[in-house]
């Protein structure tokens, strides 16, 4: 990663062509109150236009995918990794029965363009006034707006968003904006096993009603708690010579707590940072733990995400 590249997605604006994502498909008159009933946000109460962020679960309340959810006028679509789509789409198939709703995978249609920085939802807005950009779909994320370019006219828009002031990034710049957001990639920080509130209540309504998997969510809302938390951890020796690796055992009182997910170097705190998930016992904000990798033994700081990076 450039340093050229950081301080574009810090402190202005960045494009990376998110060739990791695709998108499917929801039409048919039903669509809106079946999805409803499949997903942990509220899908009905999004206008035209407007976007969320939601995860399909199964009865035991873990993941089979998460996702962010656009409505349009003849459509829902659900953005998220290429990898879990088949999984999603055989889910969703065996779960219709009668509903008129068609579930299609429609990622070779469309290259997504992310775009981050302060500076990028002006750029958009810029962008979209102009008669090439009509009828193009885009959503907001966390990081700033991810625009669905067709594929057919995908170089074209790179072409135009670069004109107006974007500057094109590599993944790995965006991997650590990502990480220092604390946002989870599916396969990577999370998988079938995670279940939706050990990452917190964004993306859950606890009070649109029934959904595939809500019993389990509300228990642990109302009556439990989770057994673990995804969170973040600073390693305490920014001159480490080596990343913590993935799955790297996170230890307090010699007793295992947690696992890595994901490490980097994060220049916005000058000091390697990690996510993983973390026993309830030892995941508040401050705790001091070992990360054992690679033999070593590294000491680290757990923090609550996003990562608090200086302006």
């Amino acid at each position: 990663m450039l340093t050229e590249y950081y301080k574009a997605a810090r402190e202005e604006a960045a494009l990376v062509q998110k060739d990791w994502l695709g998108i499917v498909k929801l039409t048919g008159s039903e669509r809106v109150t079946w999805l409803q009933g499949m997903v942990t946000n509220d899908v009905a109460a999004l206008v035209l236009g407007q976007s969320c962020y939601a995860a399909h679960l199964n009865p035991q309340g873990k993941m089979i995918a998460h996702f962010t959810i656009l409505a349009e006028a003849d459509a829902l679509w659900l953005m998220m990794e290429r990898s879990v789509i088949g999984g999603l789409v055989t889910a969703f198939d065996k779960l219709l029965i009668m509903e008129d709703v068609q579930v299609s995978d429609v990622s070779m249609d469309f290259e997504v363009l992310g775009l981050m920085g302060p500076s990028s939802k002006g750029l958009l807005n810029s962008w979209l006034s102009q008669p090439s950009a009509q009828k193009t779909l885009w959503v907001a994320t966390e990081l700033g707006c991810d625009v669905w370019a067709p594929r057919e006219q995908a170089d074209r828009i790179i072409r135009e968003l670069t004109v107006i002031g974007t500057t094109a990034v590599d993944r790995g710049t965006w991997d650590v904006i990502r990480t220092e957001a604390g946002l989870p990639i599916f396969g990577v920080d999370i998988d079938e096993s995670t279940v939706m509130p050990e990452l917190g209540d964004h993306g859950i309504s606890y009070s649109k009603g029934c959904y595939v998997g809500q019993e389990v969510v509300a228990k642990v809302k109302y009556i439990g708690h989770v057994n673990r938390r995804f969170c973040g951890l600073i390693v305490n020796d920014a001159d480490i010579a080596a990343l913590p690796e993935a799955k790297s055992v996170i230890r307090r009182k010699d007793k295992d707590v947690g696992y890595i997910t994901t490490s980097l170097f994060s220049p916005g705190l000058n000091a390697p940072i990690a996510l993983g998930f973390v026993n309830r016992s030892a995941a508040a904000a401050g705790t001091i733990v070992d990360i054992i990798s690679a033999g070593k033994t590294i000491a680290a700081t757990v923090t609550d995400l996003p990562f608090q990076i200086p302006a």
